[in-house]
């Protein structure tokens, strides 16, 4: 039936949302940011089609399009990249959809087709969402009020870059931090984000650790936290053992190399406290208390030992165990020991054949770094020896201190632990113990207890016991990436061309480096691709401002006494002494004091904080200036003084960040134009860097010391930026073309070619630098990509103190915390003595913030934050399914709605992350309750691996160690009680 009201009428319609748009644009407001042009406007512009005569053109007319462009989500920090095709019809993006351009790696393995998950599937919803900015923006009332007026492009620049030379001439430079953030890329964008913080001298705040997503496990056991090769590799084992991730949801792309490896007969388990989406897939689900994986893993080492399947010709070679420590310090025995002229760093094993100490190899105090041995070392007994100063002390190996740590994780024992039946621990650990390819998935979701680095060196030392790391389908993935030099090389130059080049690698190396490097290669004192990692560990503390977000958080965010309270719960000594003792002795670095300048984009730093409330009350007042470069408006954005839009994913030239998962680079070309005003982040810091050079110029602004290390100069800031002219605003493609021909593995490819086919297949691993770790120097880009094989197929040492895989650790701080070996240690009760443990996942309907206000994604679940709690329990404390709960601790109370779940396990509060502040009442989210632990061994330095680095060892905090209560409320008390999808406003 025709419809009678004209006020109904599409026309009609039309108008009066585009009337509603600009004047909400006009006032200043962000949401309503592009015109709507009227169907007059679109067929003058000859785009509008033929006249619609049924259902069936509109269905024609939905499958049209103008062009097609290849990308990808280049900032999702999603630990994947995909191949999408992008589809364009009168300048707007009307959809996305997969590719398939993969090749098989080798035959008889699946290959990657096709890549995309429901997040990538719908990015042009969020890219034209309602929380979307493309306007400049500067704040009006106090923050966080929601008030902003809308100001021009060369009103933001100007003011800030006045702003900011202010606040340096009074500061200095290394109170500028930059929340690196966990979303970005390795193009221009990013390039110009880290280039103009570098060359400015600010500092570089790593929140790795802080986010709960490193490894430091890894990085104390092998020299590094990130590792693993391609995800076909899973095919090839015989026994994969997905503990703390859930593939089937953060992995979407690769899990099915999971399930096909289960058609070949392989066993697949998953150790996981919940029925994940994972788990439902598994031959065998181990569901253990949460926080007590170290003792499952300690019966598994035992139970591998107990029955004759350890390597052990493997762990003579590769471990520590091996190596002799004295009894009376529980320290390695060192050349010092026995000479006063001896090398401190030389270690010793103990030779059978002439029943006397023997140098190891491969350590960091031997001039030979393979690890083959032309000795039988003792692996059990110990034996007496007369140091230098004529005392007689008593040695061991490290194996026969490992067996006596091992006796009492009895399968019964850590029955008790655990919550698990002894049939299924033994299940479990014989199955490791039997397996040949034995595959450990550990992920960034790993390492979020307090003690998570006691689980993942117990992981690693079962591994190790099988000979499993640097094996063809075996070994440990936490999440690797492939090197893509030419990022970190166009990151340090001021200049074009070789004499650029040249520059740079003089202004990374002292005369000493130089020296040291010379004799290296003449001596062959390291492998090749040890040299290239030394060196930038060393340049990277040379010349980079640079510290832990965890450490800041401790010094200036009002959290100190909380802190302090809540270590005292699981070590003797106090926090603020370990902290003390690292500062003092240059082990950690820090900022001189609190941030006065911010800089925030690919990140979310208020939402994702720990005890929030005390980042806006005491942390935030103290910066004079906070800058988001965002493409939209998150909880963080609501809080800074100026907003400057950032261009979408689909509006800007791009390259994937490069993890090993797929050994493709993929790039990102800009379909559409930037949206309304905003601009990508290259032109963005271009202007800005013009700017301050000017001011500083009009100034005679004097050179500044950048944290001690190197002197900056704002005079020459934009010159620097710009390798002297070479770059100008709109030159990304320039930019992303100088990278791609830096990147020696790259192929020589174009982004001429790159547009045409998407992606291009990586040639070598790289270098291996932080964060790249493949250490595989033999594959070029054919087959399954194995890392670790130049330790156990070219007998490399390993970049650790010991030269090898380390299970003991004899830093006076472990030693003295019980810590030198792995060991089970009860998850402590953060927040308070309270029934249940607040634990989380990674999204299945969000990347972090990303898309947690995007209608379409909203629909799949319940559409705000709930809380899962076991059914039966909910029941109990008379908790109604959907319903506001309260749920508090020492720290205070929160309200957000209740899910029943069989899923849960008793004792367990669930909660999927990265919800928005602004999505709960009062806008306070489960972070106002979290208190975020940090373990103060991190903040030991010294020898080989205990060196603090970025994407390396750093102090962090922790999450699930948290406890809540719960309790029933009235829904009346809460404000806006109705299911709704809260999306953030004007007026907050």
């Amino acid at each position: 039936m025709a419809n009678s009201d004209p006020r109904l009428s599409r026309r009609h319609f039309l108008g009066v949302s585009g009337l509603a748009a600009a004047s909400l644009v006009t006032s200043g407001l962000p949401l309503f940011h592009f015109k709507q042009a009227s169907a007059v406007e679109l067929t003058e512009k000859g785009k509008s089609t033929a006249k619609l005569g049924s259902w069936e053109d509109m269905y024609r007319q939905r499958w049209t399009w103008d062009t097609v462009t290849k990308g990808s989500h280049g900032w999702a920090n999603c630990r994947s990249h995909c191949a999408w095709d992008i589809y364009v019809k009168n300048g707007i993006v009307v959809r996305e959809e997969q590719s398939a351009p993969y090749e098989q790696s080798e035959p008889g393995v699946p290959d990657f087709n096709p890549r995309g998950c429901q997040k990538g599937a719908c990015y042009s919803e969020l890219m034209y969402g309602p929380s979307r900015v493309t306007v400049p923006l500067k704040r009006k009332g106090e923050r966080g009020s929601g008030q902003w007026e809308k100001i021009s492009w060369e009103q933001a620049i100007d003011e800030i870059a006045h702003k900011m030379v202010d606040i340096v001439d009074q500061h200095g430079p290394t109170t500028i931090m930059q929340d690196l953030g966990p979303n970005f890329d390795q193009g221009a964008s990013t390039l110009g984000r880290f280039k103009f913080l570098m060359k400015s001298g600010g500092q570089f705040a790593d929140m790795w650790a802080e986010i709960g997503d490193l490894n430091i496990g890894a990085a104390m056991s092998l020299g590094f936290a990130h590792t693993g090769g391609t995800s076909d590799e899973w095919f090839l084992s015989d026994y994969i053992v997905v503990w703390m991730m859930n593939p089937s949801v953060t992995q979407m792309s690769d899990a099915h190399f999971l399930f096909e490896a289960k058609y070949t007969g392989s066993e697949l388990v998953v150790i996981d406290p919940q029925y994940s989406a994972t788990a439902i897939h598994a031959d065998q689900w181990v569901p253990v208390e949460p926080g007590s994986d170290t003792a499952l893993a300690m019966a598994t080492a035992r139970h591998i030992w107990d029955t004759d399947n350890v390597d052990w010709d493997y762990v003579k070679e590769q471990t520590d165990l091996p190596l002799l420590v004295r009894m009376d310090t529980g320290q390695f025995l060192r050349g010092s020991d026995l000479n006063p002229e001896g090398n401190r760093l030389q270690l010793y094993m103990w030779d059978t054949g002439t029943n006397t100490v023997y140098e190891a190899p491969g350590c960091e105090g031997s001039d030979n770094y393979k690890l083959t041995l032309d000795i039988e070392p003792a692996m059990t007994g110990s034996f007496q020896l007369v140091l230098d100063n004529g005392s007689e002390v008593t040695v061991a190996p490290v194996a026969a201190i490992l067996k006596e740590q091992l006796e009492p994780y009895t399968m019964e024992a850590v029955a008790d632990i655990t919550g698990l039946s002894v049939e299924q621990i033994h299940k479990f650990a014989d199955g490791f113990a039997r397996a040949k390819r034995p595959l450990v998935m550990s992920s960034w979701g790993s390492n979020r207890y307090v003690h998570s680095d006691l689980m993942n060196r117990a992981k690693i030392l079962c591994l190790a016991l099988k000979g499993a790391i640097g094996k063809r389908g075996a070994g440990i993935h936490t999440g690797g990436f492939l090197d893509l030099a030419g990022f970190g090389a166009n990151l340090q130059t001021e200049h074009e061309g070789v004499y650029g080049k040249l520059a740079m690698i003089a202004g990374s190396l002292t005369a000493a480096d130089l020296y040291e490097l010379v004799v290296d290669i003449v001596k062959g004192r390291k492998a090749p691709e040890m040299i290239a990692h030394d060196m930038a560990s060393a340049g990277e503390k040379r010349l980079i401002c640079r510290t832990a977000l965890a450490g800041e958080f401790y010094r200036h965010q009002g959290i100190k006494d909380n802190l302090d309270a809540e270590t005292a719960k699981y070590y003797d000594r106090p926090l603020e002494d370990y902290h003390r003792e690292s500062t003092e002795k240059g082990w950690q670095e820090s900022m001189d004091g609190p941030p006065k300048i911010f800089f925030t984009g690919g990140a979310n730093l208020i939402r994702r904080t720990n005890q929030g409330g005390k980042m806006l009350d005491t942390f935030w007042p103290k910066i004079d200036l906070a800058v988001a470069i965002d493409k939209k408006m998150c909880f963080t954005a609501m809080h800074c003084d100026y907003i400057l839009p950032a261009a979408g994913w689909y509006e800007k030239q791009g390259i994937k960040y490069t993890m090993a998962y797929t050994p493709y680079l993929h790039y990102c070309d800009a379909a559409v134009p930037p949206l309304g005003e905003s601009k990508d982040e290259w032109e963005i810091h271009y202007l800005l860097t013009e700017r301050l050079q000017q001011i500083a110029r009009e100034r005679d602004m004097p050179v500044m010391s950048a944290c001690g290390k190197r002197d900056v100069d704002w005079k020459e800031l934009h010159e620097q930026f710009t390798n002297h002219g070479a770059y100008g605003p709109k030159d990304t493609e320039k930019v992303n073309q100088d990278i791609l021909d830096s990147s020696p593995n790259m192929n020589g490819v174009t982004v001429a070619q790159l547009r045409e086919k998407g992606i291009e297949k990586f040639s070598s691993v790289g270098e291996n630098i932080q964060p790249t770790n493949q250490f595989n120097a033999d594959w070029k880009g054919e087959g399954v990509l194995t890392s670790m094989t130049s330790f156990t197929e070219h007998k490399n040492r390993w970049p650790t103190y010991t030269g090898r895989i380390q299970s003991y650790i004899d830093h006076p701080w472990f030693i003295d915390a019980r810590e030198a070996l792995p060991l089970h240690k009860p998850s402590p009760k953060a927040g308070g003595d309270y029934p249940f443990q607040m634990v989380s996942c990674h999204s299945r309907w969000s990347i972090h913030t990303t898309w947690r206000d995007v209608p379409m994604l909203l629909r799949l679940q319940r559409g705000e934050p709930v809380m899962l709690v076991n059914s039966g329990e909910a029941q109990a404390l008379g908790l109604v399914d959907n319903d506001f709960a309260e749920f508090f601790n020492d720290l205070g109370a929160i309200t957000m709605r209740v899910k029943h779940s069989t899923m849960i396990r008793p004792g367990v509060a669930f909660y999927f992350h990265a919800w928005e502040p602004h999505q709960f009442p009062k806008h306070q989210s489960y972070k106002w309750l979290i208190p975020g632990i940090p373990k103060p061994l991190h903040l030991a330095g010294g020898d080989g691996q205990l060196k603090f680095g970025i994407n390396h060892f750093q102090l962090g905090s922790y999450v699930q160690d948290t406890r809540v209560g719960i309790r029933a409320i009235d829904q009346s008390t809460v404000a806006g009680s109705a299911p709704l999808n809260r999306q953030p406003q004007s007026n907050v």
